[in-house]
């Protein structure tokens, strides 16, 4: 099932491939671009070179994951997110692309504090 696949490939950003050139490069598409979780909008290289220099990480919880198709091609991942403690909740969405050869690639996230009390 496409919701399975997906969010193995999203949360495979959370573990130990986080830090796999390699696996990043392949991943994240060309022309990707995040707006993070504290509202700067980073491109493919500074991501990649965020993440590979990321000495640790706290384990990132992920939940309530939600598949919305715009075409056979293309999709957005929504779901919540947060630290293994419960702080520093957050609402994401990834926009996922697949290629004719039929390799998802991930185009753009954003993460959104969810505001207390929400």
């Amino acid at each position: 099932m496409l919701l399975e696949k997906l969010m193995l490939l999203e949360c495979s950003l959370h573990g130990e491939k986080r830090n796999d050139r390699n696996w990043l490069e392949h991943l994240l598409h060309p022309e990707f671009l995040e707006i993070t979780r504290s509202g700067m909008m980073v491109d493919r290289s500074d991501t990649i070179m965020s993440l590979k220099s990321e000495k640790t990480s706290s384990p990132i919880i992920s939940s309530n994951f939600r598949l919305i198709e715009i075409s056979e091609s293309c999709v957005i991942l929504l779901y919540h997110t947060s630290d293994a403690d419960g702080s520093r909740p957050a609402l994401r969405s990834s926009y996922w692309l697949i290629s004719k050869e039929g390799q998802w690639s991930l185009v753009f996230h954003q993460g959104t504090p969810i505001a207390s009390g929400a």
